[in-house]
């Protein structure tokens, strides 16, 4: 069942993307993503002894498109080391002390993520962009700092897509939920008065 949580969350971000968003390119580009990452998710590439999944590199390319749209290049690139070295720190954390985890990895990890991916930007592209960069990053860097002990793991496995995908999810439905909110506070306030 390992990846459930991506092939479910892809297919409901596509859906929305596709029948939700306005026509234009910008939706087709990022449909378009959204299902070549599908597609190549079983698919792996061996790069100087590391074995990286193609979906992963697909991942990385989006957001590092996405952050060459953003404005403040400088604040998000610190912020994406922040959510970086977070989630870096949780998978040592996990990996070293298994017991101070009190819930399933896949709601801890990525919960204390999107609090910290909160934090630090109040955009809710931004948010996402940075999220994106900053979890690659830090399973990247996670996998570099475990093969300075011999050990291998696959860089983007289906672990590691099923937190960053529940990581946009909750990141997504806030964002919703906030919209929702202030809708309701601005037809409560107009039919006040």
């Amino acid at each position: 069942m390992v990846g459930i949580y991506f092939y479910w969350i892809c297919w409901l971000l596509w859906v929305m993307v596709t029948f939700l968003l306005p026509r234009d390119k910008a939706r087709t580009v990022l449909a378009i993503w959204i299902l070549l990452t599908l597609i190549v998710s079983n698919l792996y590439i061996s790069i100087d002894g590391y074995e990286f999944s193609i979906s992963y590199l697909f991942i990385v390319l989006g957001g590092f498109v996405l952050l060459a749209k953003l404005s403040q290049k400088g604040l998000q690139i610190f912020s994406t080391i922040t959510i970086m070295v977070g989630f870096t720190s949780l998978l040592i954390w996990e990996a070293n002390a298994p017991v101070w985890i009190f819930m399933p990895r896949l709601i801890i990890i990525p919960m204390i993520c999107v609090i910290l991916t909160m934090m630090v930007n109040k955009h809710f592209i931004n948010r996402i962009t940075i999220s994106i960069i900053g979890l690659c990053s830090g399973e990247f860097l996670y996998n570099l700092l475990l093969s300075n002990y011999s050990i291998t793991h696959t860089i983007g496995d289906h672990n590691f897509l099923d937190m960053l995908c529940i990581t946009l999810f909750l990141l997504i439905s806030i964002e919703l939920l906030r919209k929702v909110k202030d809708k309701l506070l601005l037809s409560f306030n107009v039919s006040k008065v």
